[in-house]
């Protein structure tokens, strides 16, 4: 094998890497979109409870 088919050849295994990255790289920023996604909702569910607590305990507190 000369020098060339071994530089061919590293190229080619690059190439084959930096697209398998590029892949990994999309899932990844999908699963970190999904991600946001959720922790949003869960945090407006949150919000909804403590509001809903908040109001309850302000019926429940005796007036004066």
């Amino acid at each position: 094998m000369d020098i060339f088919d071994a530089l061919e050849e590293r190229v080619e295994r690059l190439v084959a890497r930096k697209k398998a990255l590029e892949e990994e790289n999309a899932m990844l920023r999908a699963d970190v979109a999904r991600l946001a996604a959720e922790k949003e909702a869960v945090a407006q569910r949150i919000d909804g409870l403590l509001g809903k607590l908040q109001e309850e305990l302000a019926e429940e507190a005796p007036a004066g």
